[in-house]
C-alpha cells in the first residue's frame, strides 16, 4: 500500500535543508592516490530537514500520519517544494515546539528510501 503525506498540511517554510548522502566506497593507496566507487543502484539518497508552521489541527493530522508510519513501518510519498516528481521517504524524527496558542512548529527529517 502506498501512503501519501497529507495534502491538508501546508508546504514547509523556505530554507529547507536538502542533504545528499552518497554511498561511496573509498580505497586509499599508500602513494596518496585514491579510488572512489559508488555502491548500489540508488547510491545518493536525500536527507531533508523540513520545518512546518501549522495550526494545532494541521499538526495533529501530520503527527498522527507520521506516528502511523512508525507503527506500520511503511514509507510515504512526498513531493519536495520546487520539484516536479515525488519521492519515497521515512521520517524517524519529528520534534515540535509550540511558539504560542494554537500554533505548532513541526521539524521533520525525511530520509529518502528506495522500495518497489
Amino acid at each position: 500500500m502506498t501512503f501519501t503525506f497529507p495534502s491538508s498540511v501546508p508546504n514547509p517554510l523556505y530554507n529547507t535543508k536538502i542533504t545528499p548522502n552518497p554511498s561511496v566506497n573509498i580505497v586509499s593507496f599508500g602513494d596518496g592516490f585514491e579510488q572512489r566507487l559508488t555502491e548500489g543502484l540508488n547510491n545518493n539518497p536525500l536527507s531533508v530537514n523540513l520545518v512546518f508552521e501549522l495550526s494545532q489541527t494541521q499538526a495533529n493530522v501530520a503527527i498522527t500520519f507520521l506516528n502511523e508510519r512508525i507503527t506500520d513501518g511503511a514509507s510515504f510519498v512526498y513531493q519536495l517544494p520546487n520539484e516536479s516528481s515525488s519521492r519515497k521517504f521515512v521520517c524517524d524524527s519529528f520534534p515540535r515546539t509550540i511558539p504560542y496558542v494554537n500554533r505548532v512548529r513541526l521539524t521533520c527529517i525525511f530520509r529518502e528510501v528506495f522500495e518497489a
